[in-house]
């Protein structure tokens, strides 16, 4: 007889192989946004701390080629970032990033794109988005927009995906124009029950709070 902890890896291979081949019905779309949205709490208290990281010229919509090249490049710092931090709530400085190698889903967010923009990233492409998990909590990732839609890096899956391949309510992202303007995120993807369930099997099993009300 199988062991029920052998069943539930190989269930949690299977699950996640199929969503990455399959692929979402809105794969190769970008976040569809709307009305200017209030920054999350915590956002303004973090560019007073790091202001150049959050001051910008004024920048037209635009993406960037995503060559073989480039999609590797996200793929290294998604598994760098991911594999560097520790996951652990950190109430008090939700909005910082990283000084001991622990922090929450806001750390791994904020270090992927400080990273992605170190390795000569345009900064109007690299966009943080809140969003409402499956389980109700608040959560952040690091947005990347290409030509070949919006992918995400987030701390919950090991791999970069499609943004309309997680089982998330997005709330808002910042705007192209400027890293300090939010918006708000308007329709939301059909989340299969296959997605679901594969999201929930992929998760790291210690996987980080999700914190970006602080």
């Amino acid at each position: 007889m199988m062991r029920p902890n052998l069943v539930r890896t190989r269930l949690a291979i299977f699950a996640f192989i199929g969503l990455l081949s399959v692929g979402p019905a809105n794969a190769g779309t970008y976040l569809p946004t709307g009305a200017p949205a209030v920054p999350p709490a915590g956002f303004l208290g973090f560019c007073v701390r790091h202001l150049p990281d959050c001051i910008a010229k004024p920048q037209e919509a635009t993406s960037i080629e995503l060559t073989d090249a480039q999609r590797r490049t996200l793929e290294t710092v998604q598994f760098k970032i991911n594999a560097s931090i520790r996951p652990r709530e950190d109430s008090d400085h939700a909005w910082e990033y990283p000084t001991d190698g622990t922090g929450d889903c806001n750390k791994f967010a904020l270090s992927k794109r400080r990273e992605l923009i170190a390795l000569g990233w345009p900064r109007n492409i690299l966009l943080l988005a809140t969003a409402t998990t499956e389980r109700g909590e608040g959560h952040l990732v690091l947005v990347v927009r290409t030509d070949r839609g919006d992918l995400v890096l987030d701390n919950r899956v090991s791999q970069v995906v499609d943004w309309s391949a997680l089982p998330y309510r997005w709330i808002s992202v910042q705007s192209q124009q400027s890293p300090v303007r939010w918006v708000s995120i308007l329709s939301q993807p059909i989340a299969t029950a296959d997605a679901s369930a594969a999201m929930r099997f992929a998760a790291p099993p210690a996987a980080a709070p999700s914190v970006v009300s602080r």
